[in-house]
């Protein structure tokens, strides 16, 4: 009961931030172009927005679960991959969802380290996905002379290919061994990130025996871009495909889920501006970010701080027989080992 306080009090820390960030805008904003947004709401669009984001988690328990084979463990249960999900995207998680996943992970398959190279993979994934959309829209767009600013769009269309250019590059085995070495000596976070990235690599180079990771991500950003463009479509926002998809992947310039608080503040006002930035008004931009967030944000609290309680009572019933938990753990030491890393 006291973990689910604790999870209510720092989720309603996030929620104080987050509104604290929206006031700050529609101050700047003005209040009375604030309330011209509301006055011809298209009200059926917020099912969509709902629609859309109740089945993004779905699509990303999909593609949690295969990322957590790369490396040949043991499949995870459905069961848990689903709560370690939505815990994750709670705004109560002071170290953002990746910080729940490593702590999970590493109670799963007994292996820290590899619980942190796993957790890099998973954003390497979410940007493995997304970022080549972003790159080709961004192009099609300057191809087109969009009125769009050129110092939203360039860096999409060049960062992109150079980026995943040198991801490659580095992350071939023997030259990542290589590069995390200084004075004979492992940097360990730099070997981390790499070994991260050539997990990405194994995903790419197997794509049929991990499709569901691929296919799951997909999904994923599909749901929540479409959730996204309903929520503005919801104030008479009209986007094109290309400037839907600029102004969310610009609005998460870092992924919701990797950081502190569910993004609380931060997300707001970069979605809001990118909005801005791709021809919207911002009284409007902001209602539609208000309510996309309520949804992907304020509902999944509640939830988030529950699965994360019932975790304990999973790993109970779950983890115990599989290979990869040693006989000699206990289910009691199992479980104080998850509250130990949650509570930090």
């Amino acid at each position: 009961m006291r973990g689910i306080v604790r999870g209510l009090a720092i989720s309603a820390l996030a929620t104080i931030i987050a509104g604290a960030v929206v006031w700050l805008i529609a101050k700047a904003t003005g209040s009375v172009a604030i309330g011209r947004a509301f006055d011809h709401v298209e009200a059926p669009w917020i099912i969509a927005v709902a629609a859309a984001e109740l089945l993004s988690y779905p699509a990303y328990t999909i593609a949690y679960r295969s990322l957590a084979q790369v490396h040949g463990q043991a499949p995870m249960t459905r069961a848990i991959a689903a709560r370690i999900v939505v815990a994750g995207f709670g705004p109560f998680a002071l170290l953002g969802g990746f910080g729940i996943d490593k702590q999970a992970l590493a109670v799963v398959h007994e292996d820290e380290r590899g619980a942190r190279v796993k957790v890099l993979a998973l954003g390497a994934l979410e940007w493995a996905v997304l970022a080549p959309v972003g790159c080709a829209c961004a192009i099609v767009l300057l191809l087109q002379d969009s009125p769009i600013m050129g110092s939203l769009l360039w860096p999409w269309a060049i960062a992109v290919p150079v980026g995943f250019a040198a991801a490659g590059w580095a992350s071939s085995p023997d030259r990542a061994q290589r590069l995390s070495r200084f004075r004979g000596r492992t940097i360990a976070p730099l070997a981390e990130t790499l070994d991260g990235v050539a997990a990405l690599r194994t995903l790419v180079l197997h794509p049929v025996e991990y499709r569901e990771a691929w296919v799951g991500t997909m999904f994923y950003w599909a749901f929540d871009i479409f959730s996204f463009y309903a929520a503005a479509r919801m104030f008479g926002i009209r986007l094109n495909f290309g400037e839907t998809v600029i102004a969310y992947a610009s609005g998460y310039a870092v992924t919701r889920r990797s950081l502190p608080l569910g993004g609380a503040g931060l997300t707001e006002l970069l979605m809001t501006y990118s909005l801005y930035w791709v021809g919207s008004s911002l009284a409007p931009a902001l209602a539609a970010v208000l309510v996309y967030r309520l949804f992907n944000f304020v509902l999944v609290g509640v939830p988030a701080v529950i699965a994360q309680r019932q975790l304990e009572r999973i790993f109970d019933a779950e983890l115990n027989p599989l290979p990869s938990v040693p006989a000699a753990i206990s289910p009691r030491r199992i479980r104080g080992r998850f509250r130990s890393r949650a509570g930090r």
